[in-house]
């Protein structure tokens, strides 16, 4: 019973700690926080594809943490290419080949891109989309607590993406 709070209630934790994400450093590390939550919970499940995805997940967000450095166009491609593929061999191997299991892996995609290639205004972007399409997925498959956390990532990201456009525009009026 215990455990089964701490699976999905680490991940609405981290979604709740979202909104206090108010720098990309911040939401880098929260997006490598719910990696190490859902792929703990994925791996207690035995889902150990979902977990491998989420590793690989978690990896290349510590890539961007330790590193601060964006990616390549054209590396950020093969990656992505290399990493999808693997989901999609995973995906082939376990069964789950239904045009459902798309949104996940376009998920994967959006979020990759974010954190290996823009800078936080993108990155928000990206995570908005990735996090709209997952919990449209986890709603499909009745996953309540997936959906309620992507929605909180979507309204925090939201949320930061409206503040730093409105600070550009401040900044650009003031030098005219």
């Amino acid at each position: 019973m215990l455990t089964e709070i701490l699976m999905h209630g680490l991940p609405m934790v981290m979604a709740v700690l979202s909104f206090w994400s108010n720098t990309e450093r911040k939401v880098l590390f929260l997006n490598l926080g719910l990696c190490i939550t859902i792929s703990t919970s994925m791996a207690l499940q035995d889902a150990w594809a979902g977990m491998l995805v989420m590793a690989m997940a978690g990896m290349s967000t510590s890539y961007r943490l330790i590193t601060n450095k964006l990616v390549d166009q054209r590396l950020t491609a093969v990656l992505i290419v290399l990493m999808s593929s693997l989901i999609g061999y995973l995906n082939t191997v376990t069964g789950n080949t239904s045009w459902l299991e798309i949104l996940p892996v376009m998920t994967f995609i959006l979020y990759r891109f974010g954190e290996l290639h823009c800078r936080e205004a993108g990155l928000r972007l990206c995570m908005i989309s990735g996090s709209l399409l997952f919990a449209t997925y986890a709603l499909i498959n009745h996953s309540w607590g997936v959906a309620a956390t992507e929605s909180l990532f979507a309204v925090s990201n939201s949320w930061f993406l409206m503040q730093l456009h409105r600070r550009n525009r401040q900044a650009v009026a003031q030098t005219y």
